[in-house]
């Protein structure tokens, strides 16, 4: 029997099972079978526009529950969702309720539906269910969700997603973590990504989320481990990470450390950019070296609250790049948000990487003396017996520091700031390499902050100076001026900085 000698009612069968996923390409297999799934296409398109990107805006109060009610009424919806914000925003917050409308959390069947629902998930099946739930409604029966998230709530959620793809965790999920507020639900976390890579009969939750997007706002104050996000970097769908505000600090003492639990297990993460982050290079080589596969690395410095990382060598971090990821890295960015020491060791070399196409770095990275000379400067400073002390001139020039498959460069700065030698040692035998070495290097950019007097050097060593925001009367601060900030901040739907919450 073929497919369209089956009775109506069973093709109608049919054309429901295939939907979200299968739907659009099986009615588009015959004109028979697409004016038969006119209702379907209909409920599928309102669907598909109504849950594809959701966020924590869908309800007043509790929206991660409001979700999970809507679910509950449609299981389907599930299925739907591709894209995540959990990150509530006050505005969104401060709104309240109206007091006569329908509140499914005065409905017991309702809130026993949502339950069953859950119940029946299979992570949530296999924790404490009578425990979980019992914490869902201590979460929910909280004030101000933008102060207190539901965490166990946004956990539950997620174990039901087949088909997500882009995940924003909420505000404070950067307690989920070892010695974090909600330690308790690390284990939990990690044992629903467990089971999302566990093959099986049907889809698990979590198996196409391919991009993390931050969750903490911009901020000298604001400190979020690295360490909450580990247990997603072993998702065998994950490829890129987006993050803001991390901190992963193994040598201050008052830093967060970051650590990898499990050596057995590696990332497959190609892409990692972190904004306003402060990091070191011993907690930054525990992430590196579980994440083989990595081809894009950005990372832009930060100091934080008490004085975390007030001296940072850039040296060091990327040494332990060029150790772990010298074959694999084609684009790199090392910037400076907001540095209140000094560049303990300076950026001197990239020749490791082999496969660098791309690089986008502040003038300031440089200006410390290199790893292997011997000297540091900041709060330990150090000079071998013997040694001149090093200077700005003593940075070696941009040309003999790049490998031959470079293509494009991006050097910020804030000329004549540290020092006019700074800027010309960086750029003095260019014109030569660019003949001989650096052949493919097509762009070879000079960025300096709302002004042009770097334009003379620029033009001796015949690269481009662009301008950042000069003239404008409200210009964006000096953390946004290098071009993958900018990037990052468009793919991340805006990065939400501390003054403006």
């Amino acid at each position: 029997m073929e497919l369209l000698d089956l009775p109506p009612e069973m093709l109608d069968l049919i054309i429901d099972c295939t939907a979200p996923g299968g739907l659009e390409n099986f009615v588009l297999s015959c004109r028979t079978v697409y004016e038969r799934a006119a209702s379907q296409i209909q409920r599928h398109n309102a669907l598909k526009r109504r849950w594809s990107h959701t966020t924590s805006a869908l309800a007043r109060r509790g929206n991660i529950m409001a979700i999970m009610y809507e679910i509950s009424r449609e299981p389907i919806i599930a299925q739907y969702i591709e894209s995540l914000h959990l990150r509530s925003r006050r505005s969104e917050d401060e709104v309240g309720e109206d007091s006569d409308t329908y509140n499914f959390r005065d409905d017991n069947n309702a809130m026993e539906n949502i339950k069953d629902l859950l119940r029946y998930a299979e992570h949530y099946a296999n924790a404490n269910g009578e425990d979980w739930w019992d914490h869902i409604l201590e979460e929910d029966i909280m004030g101000d969700p933008s102060r207190t998230d539901r965490l166990y709530t946004s956990v539950a959620l997620l174990s039901l997603l087949p088909n997500l793809k882009v995940l924003q965790l909420p505000n404070r999920w950067h307690e989920v973590q070892d010695n974090g507020a909600a330690a308790t639900l690390v284990p939990n976390v990690q044992s629903l990504i467990s089971m999302s890579n566990t093959g099986g009969y049907r889809q698990k939750p979590l198996t196409l989320l391919d991009t993390i997007l931050p969750f903490a706002e911009e901020g000298f104050n604001v400190r979020a481990g690295l360490q909450c996000l580990q247990p997603f970097m072993v998702l065998e769908s994950i490829r890129n990470l987006y993050a803001v505000s991390c901190v992963a600090v193994n040598e201050d003492w008052g830093g967060i450390p970051f650590h990898w639990p499990n050596p057995s297990l590696s990332s497959p993460l190609t892409k990692v950019e972190f904004a306003y982050c402060c990091m070191d290079a011993t907690a930054l080589s525990s992430l590196l070296a579980n994440t083989p596969a990595l081809r894009v690395f950005r990372y832009s410095h930060q100091t934080k609250w008490d004085n975390l990382e007030y001296d940072w060598n850039a040296g060091e971090v990327l040494d332990t790049l060029a150790n772990y990821c010298g074959k694999t890295l084609v684009e790199i960015a090392i910037t400076i948000d907001d540095l209140h020491g000094e560049i303990v060791n300076g950026l001197s070399s990239f020749l490791r990487f082999q496969s660098l196409e791309k690089l986008e770095v502040d003038v300031e990275c440089f200006c410390g003396p290199p790893v292997e000379s011997g000297q540091r400067l900041g709060g330990d400073p150090r000079i071998p017996a013997g040694a001149e002390a090093w200077r700005h001139i003593d940075i070696p020039c941009m040309g003999d520091m790049l490998p031959p498959s470079m293509r494009e460069l991006h050097c910020n700065t804030n000329f004549p700031a540290p020092s006019k030698d700074a800027l010309k040692a960086l750029f003095k035998n260019i014109v030569d390499r660019r003949k001989d070495q650096l052949r493919n290097l097509h762009t070879a950019i000079i960025r300096q902050y709302r002004s042009s007097t770097a334009q003379e050097i620029a033009r001796n060593y015949q690269v481009i100076l662009e301008v950042f925001d000069e003239g404008i009367a409200e210009p964006r601060p000096r953390s946004m001026m290098p071009l993958w900030k900018r990037e990052f901040d468009s793919k991340v739907g805006g990065i939400v900085m501390s003054e403006a919450i």
